[in-house]
């Protein structure tokens, strides 16, 4: 019988580098008013429908996700922080529920609103995006629809519930926002997000968005 070989050397190896990997998210929080509104409605979600995606998620939107070594993100960081250095702070509306086909429910924008976070997460890709690509391939995401979801990973049955009582409802809120946070959490199971950036939007004039220029 043949003998295999296994490099131990190796799998610690995999195993260190999975400890010093991250899922990265940069989000607009909600203020507290609306951020209670929305948890509100999640946990009704919960009690109601079953839905165990839904009041444990904090209530955001998500700009950028990415699954990246910890020693690349700093590079990303700069870039985020060129980007919002030019960028003025705006107000996000929201307007009514709406769902995605593959189980997930949410709360669409206002469209200036949405046509402001479009152009920011386009400005991002454009600092970004090279870097990105080369460092995660596959495993990154800029956002293209903008919303605050308010539960995930729905059953047919859930769904069919959840939109008979909720779908094009109104949800009227509106909010400043003058910051991106960026999360990250381990992939090690378990793991919950963690804040490590504040990123504020500064609004100064001169801003340049020539793509690799920070590197």
């Amino acid at each position: 019988m043949k003998r295999v070989h296994i490099n131990n050397n190796h799998w610690n190896t995999l195993a260190s580098i999975r400890h010093h990997m991250y899922e990265y998210l940069l989000v607009f929080s909600c203020d507290k008013v609306t951020e209670a509104l929305l948890h509100n409605v999640k946990r009704y979600f919960e009690d109601n429908y079953g839905c165990a995606y839904a009041a444990n998620l904090v209530p955001h939107l998500t700009l950028f996700k990415c699954t990246i070594h910890e020693n690349k993100v700093d590079r990303i960081v700069q870039g985020f922080e060129k980007v919002a250095r030019h960028i003025d702070p705006f107000e996000i509306g929201l307007t009514q529920f709406n769902k995605y086909e593959h189980g997930t429910f949410y709360v669409d924008l206002e469209s200036n609103a949405s046509d402001n976070v479009l152009e920011l997460a386009k400005k991002l890709k454009d600092e970004v995006g090279a870097h990105v690509r080369q460092w995660a391939p596959g495993e990154y995401h800029f956002c293209d629809d903008p919303h605050f979801t308010i539960a995930r990973n729905m059953t047919a049955l859930q769904t069919e519930r959840a939109v008979m009582d909720w779908l094009y409802r109104e949800f009227l809120a509106s909010f400043p926002v003058n910051e991106m946070k960026l999360l990250r959490r381990s992939l090690i199971n378990g793991s919950r997000y963690e804040t490590i950036a504040a990123i504020p939007l500064l609004g100064l004039p001169g801003g340049s968005y020539m793509q690799g220029s920070l590197f």
